[in-house]
């Protein structure tokens, strides 16, 4: 056999540029042609292709598609099996040392020594698929160019070329006596089969096979191993899509490898592993690396450049992006419709960076939770709140008419300096919770005082001067008048009390921040901690698409929904042809009927609620006492039955508000795309109708198997064009780049970085392992142990008759 490689050339090189070091740092040992990252497999089988005297197993000397090569012509004993092969033959060869397989393919597909060839990349094609119908991988490796530079020799191999390294044990020892040397395993085998191209001249593309070795010191792979062959794992454009995608509903590259193998029927008809799903989303992460921030502040420009009527802002603080603000035309529209009443409250754990995720939250006219713009910060001061608000406020322009937040100061203080002219509202639902912390377990479980307290804070229908009153005498009943933290929150009662906001107009829509809190669980399910912030970004575009999908199928649902009246009115018709379909059945729900005075009684015929109704019927105006309108912008039903027994058909134009009509939104609003893809070119958008029209063929095609047949043969025409394209234009195969920023949305990666992500934050209780134990987590942790009777003070307690304060203080008196 000849040499495999010629460096007879004066300008001869190594052609890496088509793969990267494998891990074992052998030049030869990675297939360069096939390649894959494949770093987390670590090294493959062993190859014992020169063990003298072992004695092997037949199914070890054998290969489905390959000959054995025994290097002993004479005084060889084959065994049967070795004969009978499927697919091969035993050929002998002089030696009598090691094995050879020689692959077994059609005629077709045999190379032969001086065929021409139009172009070396159609010569190399050509052993490429030779190479897979025979069962071995092939990587291109030396190359000798003409003095114009242009290639004159070209050596494509077997991917098993290379010689074993013989690596030092101790660098430390110049005799090697140290530690003993570990098992390793190799892919390499030293194999020779080779084939050699050369170009016919300088003024011409042709070249000719002059050279090729076609047997092999390993076995070849049998047609079921070949989807372990790297060219077989190779990740398609379908699959490189579907792991981003996956990952914008938060679905890792293992999880999207086991629904592809869950779509395609199987694990045998999935090509790529779960480990090169892993490495191409870690490839993502590579090329996006310390670019992150930049990447988002870029694409987020990129969206206000584009898109009409779109507010982004950002702050940087020493090139570190600090703070940013966004919000899109349907974000503008739904505050300018339902901003009067508005929420917000931060969120964690959304990103690697730990910058808090504050979101904006309205309510719409169907009374879902509504996103109208959202923001990230890198800490939670005081400026940082005061820019997210400012930021807010220059997008929508006007105040909102309440703003719910939780107690903490930092926002107490910005919402007060940036919403002068709006009322501020504490969420009662924090507050309520602390009460457990605030007062013993004891005191909780053996009195009705938290019943008494939550009836009387809860109240909607008294004034503030009779919860006054009412407070004051509870807190005696009860001897708390001296606890601090009831006297704080009576001084500050003008900002969580229903009866202190009973002139305000739709400040029953929210009491608490739980439509924030909501809003933040459902952001958090498309994210996690681990986000890059381009991730990030990618997951909340799929968090509001799915949003505003709810609201466009309640939008259908209401227009197409004729609602069944139980009675006969028709003021109920007007109020089903007016509201929303969610709005038309509350106010359906009418119970008692009478004119001025309206009592309402509970199941035990006790007086419930009293109401006084004034109607001024020229005018039809109407008032109710409960102030329902107020509260929620909905006529309450003792209104109702006061219009409905005076004949009025259709409720008063003054009180339908907009914010709850059918046609509170605009249809054309759900045609316009604010979010992902928004760089579609021509050819992203013929790939997926591509995609769509074969699927659709398929779905149809399934019912006849003529039909399906006709379809497979014009699907194989392509795939035969297809390869006649590819081998005439040819490319290099690492183009990732180019698809990754097509599917992450981004024009291009930038090569300067003038804005750098944020090092990593802690946020307010984030703490530590030896952190302090809150007041409130020490009561539940007290809350949930179990009680038992004291017979001292005949009470269920957390402690006993021996310690009992009660018997203790008694036993003390009569002492």
């Amino acid at each position: 056999m000849s040499d495999c490689f010629d460096y007879s050339s004066d300008d001869t090189e190594d052609d890496d540029q088509y793969g990267e070091e494998d891990v074992n740092c052998n030049e030869y040992d990675d297939d360069d042609f096939y390649k894959s990252d494949d770093q987390f497999d670590g090294r493959n089988q062993i190859s014992d292709y020169a063990s003298e005297g072992t004695n092997r197993t037949d199914s070890e000397e054998e290969s489905f598609n390959s000959n054995v090569v025994q290097e002993s012509l004479v005084g060889t004993n084959r065994t049967d099996s070795e004969e009978e092969s499927f697919n091969s033959n035993v050929v002998d060869s002089p030696g009598g040392k090691t094995k050879l397989w020689k692959p077994i393919v059609p005629k077709d597909f045999m190379p032969d020594v001086d065929a021409i060839y139009q172009s070396l990349e159609e010569a190399v094609e050509m052993y490429k698929l030779y190479a897979d119908k025979a069962g071995f991988g092939v990587r291109l490796n030396t190359v000798t160019r003409f003095g114009d530079k242009t290639i004159k020799k070209r050596y494509v191999v077997c991917n098993k070329m290379g010689k074993i390294p013989n690596r030092s044990t101790d660098t430390l020892d110049p005799e090697g006596s140290g530690r003993n040397k570990r098992n390793s395993n190799f892919k390499i085998t030293n194999c020779k089969a080779l084939i050699k191209f050369e170009r016919l001249h300088m003024q011409t593309n042709a070249c000719k096979i002059y050279e090729f070795e076609e047997n092999h010191n390993h076995p070849l792979e049998t047609k079921e191993e070949r989807r372990y062959s790297k060219r077989a794992r190779r990740l398609s454009y379908k699959d490189k899509e579907f792991i981003v995608r996956s990952s914008t509903s938060n679905i890792g590259a293992t999880k999207a490898h086991k629904l592809q193998a869950s779509l395609q029927g199987g694990y045998e008809n999935v090509g790529p592993e779960a480990i090169d799903y892993k490495n191409f989303r870690r490839k993502v992460g590579n090329i996006i690396g310390d670019k992150d921030a930049q990447l988002v502040v870029d694409k987020m420009n990129m969206r206000k450049d584009e898109f009409h009527n779109y507010t982004f802002e950002y702050k940087c603080v020493d090139s570190v992006l600090n703070a940013m603000f966004w919000a899109d035309e349907t974000d503008k529209l739904y505050y300018k419709e339902f901003g009067d009443v508005i929420s917000f409250d931060a969120t964690f754990r959304t990103n690697k960076y730990g910058m808090i995720f504050v979101p904006f939250t309205a309510i719409d006219n169907h009374k879902r939770s509504i996103n109208i713009g959202a923001g990230l910060l890198s800490n939670e001061s005081i400026e940082s709140y005061r820019w997210l608000i400012e930021a807010f406020l220059k997008a929508h322009v006007k105040h909102p008419q309440l703003v719910l937040t939780d107690q903490d100061p930092t926002i107490l203080h910005a919402v007060e300096a940036i919403f002068p002219n709006s009322n501020h509202r504490l969420c009662m639902w924090h507050i309520m919770k602390k009460l457990q912390a605030k007062v013993s377990a004891d005191f909780l479980k053996n009195t009705d005082f938290r019943k008494c307290f939550t009836k009387l804070v809860w109240n909607v229908y008294i004034e503030p001067e009779v919860f006054e009153s009412r407070w004051k005498l509870l807190m005696r009943k009860f001897k708390l008048q001296d606890k601090r933290w009831f006297k704080d929150m009576y001084r500050d009662r003008k900002l969580w009390i229903p009866a202190y906001f009973k002139d305000m107009p739709l400040h029953g829509l929210m009491k608490t921040t739980s439509r924030s809190e909501s809003v933040n669980s459902f952001f958090n399910k498309y994210s996690n901690s681990g986000n890059l912030l381009i991730y990030f970004m990618m997951n909340y575009d799929t968090a509001i698409g799915k949003q505003r999908n709810a609201q466009q199928k309640l939008e259908h649902d209401t227009k197409n929904a004729k609602h069944e009246m139980t009675l006969l009115s028709g003021l109920l018709e007007h109020a089903a042809a007016v509201y929303t379909k969610k709005n038309s059945m509350s106010v359906e729900k009418i119970d008692g009927w009478q004119v001025i005075m309206i009592t309402q009684t509970d199941k035990s015929k006790q007086l419930k609620i009293k109401c006084k109704v004034e109607l001024k019927l020229p005018e039809k105006e109407v008032k109710c006492s409960c102030n329902h309108f107020i509260r929620t912008g909905i006529l309450c039903r003792y209104i109702f039955a006061v219009l409905k027994n005076n004949h009025i058909e259709e409720i008063p134009e003054q009180y339908i508000l907009r914010r709850w009509r059918r046609d509170a939104i605009s249809s054309h609003l759900f045609a316009m795309k604010h979010v992902a893809m928004e760089i579609e070119d021509d050819t992203f958008k013929l790939l997926t109708e591509a995609y769509n029209n074969i699927e659709y063929c398929l779905d149809h095609f399934k019912r006849s198997k003529e039909k399906l047949l006709e379809f497979v043969e014009k699907t194989r025409t392509l795939k035969q064009a297809a390869m006649e394209f590819a081998n005439s234009n040819q490319t290099s195969s690492d183009n990732d780049e180019e698809e990754i920023i097509r599917m992450l949305g981004i024009r291009s990666i930038p090569d300067e970085i003038n804005i750098h992500p944020p090092a990593s934050i802690r946020t307010k209780g984030s703490g530590t392992k030896k952190r302090m134990v809150s007041a409130i987590e020490k009561a539940v942790a007290a809350a949930k142990k179990k009680t038992r009777m004291c017979t001292a003070c005949n009470q269920y307690v957390n402690h006993n008759w021996r310690t009992c304060k009660v018997r203790l203080a008694r036993e003390s008196k009569t002492a």
